[in-house]
């Protein structure tokens, strides 16, 4: 079923750009007024040669023709270049859009998605989507155009005649629709029954040893041969009717092929059709073939885009949890309260429940030991707002999570990690990452040389622009922390997480930018190991079977 809302949307997407539609209007215009106006001059050419017997006349009207076809040829390739930067433009358009709500999505949603499938899959349907939109739309523009210049010659040669060619029109549309449904539910019709085929034979194969356990290879294979002939008859049933439909169809555009030809013959004989009209008759009933051809193919164009699309609007309607740019960021504190906040920490084979109810104050270093990755991957996202405890609540200066604008709480935390997290090309941008727009180079300089990061980006080929992504040039894992720090120092956020990394005596200068960017800060050390050292931790907090001690 074709959705018409879907296509109303695409065509709103497509007002961002409407002066190249406008221009790819007129130049389909030119397309069709070129062919609608070859029949003319044919007439011009055999009236010359049959007629008047004029030679020069002969000559400038196959010049004109010429002419014309140089003409169109040009217009076809304007039409083409103008309907790639047309589908473009709506391909930019779909994809900021899927961008935006990939972005926002709810963390629950990002769990379920399987990012290089969904994503891939998405990019390719958005690309497909784009490109056949505006072929149908070319075509339904540019090839009416043509019929209807075309019938409009025929009109004006003669217009009984042209009234019974325009009532045909529909009529041959309609069957070749038909023939190509044949096609397409021949493969419907043969799909289902040999996929049960496949998957009978799978069962077959997988269940081989209970098969031979109780001596069923005899029944198996009758069943088998049961679905194999069941199939077969099916297709052979399906082929015949097809074919009967398809024979049917051709026999109909034959006769309406020859009945068209021997009225023209009847009106030639009564002298009511001369030479040239004649000939300018049959080239306009030629040139109605292939527009006819391609506006009875739209049908099956639709439907074949039409799951792409229903799956794209499905995706772009999700439920995102967007909220303004620009957070507000008011004076905090930096104090967290966790009351009787619960939780549930899933991994395989076990899943247990932990409740916090702890208060860290400003300024404060607490030690948070995990028992594995994904419980330090929840706690991180219950800090940052990202999935909500399943009871109890958390504050953040006295203010309850629920009462702050996502965006707003995001702005008071601040994150290094041990895995390194690369978001951008640059040094520069992954230092400066969401606040390129406000950063200077001097201000990312500056954090660069407190995070002790200075030293080793003067030693790369362009310094802070040097390329660290995929292309360029590659960093270590020491060395990308303290890029992190540097991320952290810049963002000057109230309160810190630390994810799995801490003070380590072989690091002396990664150590120094940690406790440089811990100063004034709340902050919060998620570990899967007690520290071998608790200097600097104000308190230890160990997270074992569901229960939460204080060290």
């Amino acid at each position: 079923m074709i959705h018409t809302q879907y296509y109303k949307r695409l065509a709103e997407k497509m007002t961002s750009c409407r002066e190249m539609l406008f221009v790819a209007l007129l130049v389909i215009f030119i397309i069709a007024f070129t062919l609608s106006a070859i029949p003319f001059y044919i007439q011009k050419i055999l009236h010359a040669a049959f007629i008047e017997k004029n030679t020069y006349a002969i000559q400038a009207g196959f010049l004109a023709v010429m002419l014309l076809l140089t003409i169109r040829s040009l217009a076809e390739y304007g039409n083409k270049y103008l309907a790639g930067k047309t589908s473009n433009c709506l391909l930019k358009q779909l994809n900021a859009d899927l961008f935006n709500t990939l972005l926002n999505l709810p963390i629950c949603r990002y769990q379920q998605l399987d990012k290089h499938l969904s994503t891939t899959k998405a990019l390719t349907s958005i690309r497909e989507i784009s490109r056949l939109t505006v072929h149908i739309i070319t075509v339904l523009v540019r090839d009416i155009l043509i019929l209807f210049g075309l019938v409009a010659y025929l009109v004006w040669l003669d217009q009984d005649f042209a009234l019974f060619i325009a009532l045909l029109i529909p009529f041959a549309i309609l069957m070749l629709q038909v023939m190509q449904g044949q096609r397409n539910a021949f493969l419907h019709v043969e799909k289902p029954s040999f996929n049960a085929l496949v998957r009978h034979l799978r069962r077959s194969i997988e269940n081989f040893r209970h098969i031979r356990l109780y001596h069923g290879q005899q029944q198996e294979y009758r069943l088998l041969k049961q679905a194999s002939h069941s199939l077969q008859q099916t297709i052979i049933q399906q082929t015949n009717y097809s074919a009967f439909i398809q024979t049917l169809c051709q026999l109909v555009l034959a006769l309406i092929i020859v009945a068209i030809s021997y009225l023209m013959m009847q009106q030639a004989v009564r002298s009511q059709f001369s030479i040239d009209q004649l000939g300018a008759y049959v080239a306009a009933t030629l040139l109605m073939m292939a527009p006819i051809s391609r506006l009875a193919d739209l049908p099956r164009i639709s439907r074949s885009i039409q799951k792409d699309l229903d799956q794209i609007v499905l995706l772009l309607d999700q439920h995102t949890v967007y909220s303004h740019d620009k957070p507000a960021i008011p004076a905090t504190k930096g104090s967290l309260s966790f009351e009787s906040a619960s939780f549930y920490s899933s991994v395989p084979e076990r899943s247990l429940q932990y409740t916090l109810d702890l208060k860290i104050k400003p300024g404060e270093i607490v030690a948070l030991v995990c028992q594995s990755k994904s419980d330090c991957a929840l706690l991180i996202d219950i800090l940052l707002g990202f999935k909500k405890p399943s009871a109890g609540k958390i504050l953040l200066d006295d203010i309850p999570y629920e009462a702050m604008e996502h965006a707003d709480l995001l702005a008071h935390f601040a994150m290094v990690s041990n895995k390194p997290v690369i978001l951008n090309s640059t040094v520069a941008n992954n230092i400066a990452y969401g606040l390129t727009e406000c950063a200077n180079e001097a201000s990312i300089t500056a954090v660069a040389h407190i995070a002790r990061a200075s030293r080793f980006v003067r030693e790369m080929p362009d310094g802070l622009q040097t390329r660290v992504d995929e292309n360029g040039a590659s960093l270590t894992r020491h060395q990308w922390q303290k890029v992190e720090v540097a991320r952290a120092l810049l963002k000057n956020s109230p309160v810190l997480i630390i994810d799995n990394l801490w003070l380590q005596p072989n690091r002396p200068l990664l150590n120094e930018a940690l406790m440089t960017l811990m100063q004034n800060r709340t902050v919060i050390v998620l570990l899967q190991t007690i520290p071998a050292t608790d200097e600097h931790i104000d308190r230890i907090f160990l997270l074992n079977n569901g229960a939460i001690t204080e060290k």
